[in-house]
């Protein structure tokens, strides 16, 4: 689960095995989390427990974010910028 407790929406979300910098496609695709809101994301098959996160917001800013697992149990990521 994601949610953007940031004041701009989320235009983008990129996943990379932790470490290597090799950042894939937005899994948010086309559309964006506004400030305040919810998405349940599932990683592509395949995908590594420990990834570093992109987060790319509307105004601008990008975020990264090392080492997050993403096998946790009912995983929340509250993105504040």
């Amino acid at each position: 689960m994601l949610m953007n407790g940031g004041a701009a929406p989320v235009v983008a979300l990129e996943l990379s095995p932790s470490g290597q910098a090799r950042f894939g496609t937005s899994l948010l695709g086309r559309v964006e989390l506004p400030p305040g809101s919810a998405l349940h994301l599932t990683p592509p098959a395949g995908t590594p427990c420990l990834n570093d996160l992109r987060i790319r917001w509307a105004d601008g800013r990008v975020e990264d974010r090392a080492r997050e697992d993403l096998c946790q149990a009912q995983r929340m990521i509250r993105l504040t910028p």
